[in-house]
């Protein structure tokens, strides 16, 4: 095997492997949760940056499209500021029943607290896409022309706000142990910019379980056949089981992404944000 196929093999499982050991590391030598969370963060970027440039998948992704100012305060305030404050808030002020399942082996906790997100994460990304009231909320999602590591934060904030709120919501309600939780967040920042990454990954037979680059750029396809399809975030088995699996075999998802219908969106980050109010006050005229 050539070494540039691989690192397309090996990347995902290596990179969520060893940024768990990282943050599992950092907290038996009693960094804070916040700080090895960050640092985390720090290099997932930095490696997704140098990825891109050694091994794209696409190399017209590379190409700025007017999109890396908004792409960043996106990232700034939903990423970042909302997202990290409604995380505070759901996981400190819903009360807990105490179902959680603390006996288990702490990576089976972090597995379940996987697949309870990502169905909360799943049911919203198809109502977001159903819901005609909805999807201009999370059109500025798919407005992006290309796939590359900033974008994977790229999400109106209410958009983020909803998906934050049914994700954690669940979890905070059993009563999820914070060293869980933290193993949590670490597989979320990994495999999140990994997947709209525009690094050359393939997963192979893991494709039928994760939800990775592979499966995911599919579901940012201009042609709504193939767009309204796989949206799970951590597990395509959500996608299975529901019935919205699109990974043909043997085919490449298409190198165009965008809206629908040949469909764009204003660079700008504010209007972006003002996106939505645009299109309900239009509809209701």
């Amino acid at each position: 095997m050539k070494p540039r196929d691989a690192l397309a093999v090996l990347l995902w499982p290596v990179a969520v492997a060893a940024g768990l050991a990282f943050v599992a590391l950092a907290q038996a030598r009693g960094a804070p949760a916040p700080a090895a969370l960050t640092a985390l963060q720090v290099l997932v970027v930095a490696l997704s940056v140098a990825l891109e440039r050694a091994s794209p998948e696409h190399a017209s992704w590379r190409v700025p499209r007017g999109d890396t100012r908004a792409d960043a305060l996106h990232a700034l305030v939903s990423g970042v500021a909302l997202s990290g404050l409604l995380r505070f808030v759901v996981l400190t002020s819903v009360p807990s029943l105490g179902l959680w399942p603390s006996r288990w082996p702490v990576p089976a906790q972090v597995v379940l607290a996987l697949l309870l997100a990502d169905l909360g994460s799943y049911a919203t990304h198809v109502a977001c896409h159903r819901v005609p009231w909805l999807w201009p909320i999370h059109a500025v999602h798919h407005a992006s022309r290309r796939l590359y590591w900033l974008n994977s934060a790229r999400m109106h904030p209410l958009d983020s706000a909803v998906t934050v709120l049914l994700s954690l919501f669940p979890l905070a309600l059993l009563g999820v142990p914070p060293p869980v939780l933290i193993l949590f967040d670490a597989v979320v920042i990994v495999h999140v910019m990994l997947q709209h990454a525009n690094v050359r990954m393939r997963l192979g037979a893991l494709n039928h379980v994760i939800a990775g680059p592979e499966f995911h750029r599919w579901h940012h396809s201009p042609q709504r056949a193939e767009g309204e399809r796989n949206y799970a975030t951590f597990f395509s088995l959500w996608d299975r089981l529901f019935g919205t699996f699109h990974l043909p075999r043997g085919a490449i998802a298409p190198e165009e992404v965008g809206l629908y219908d040949g469909q764009t969106m204003d660079p700008s980050w504010s209007a972006q944000v003002r996106y939505p109010w645009r299109q309900w006050r239009e509809k209701h005229q």
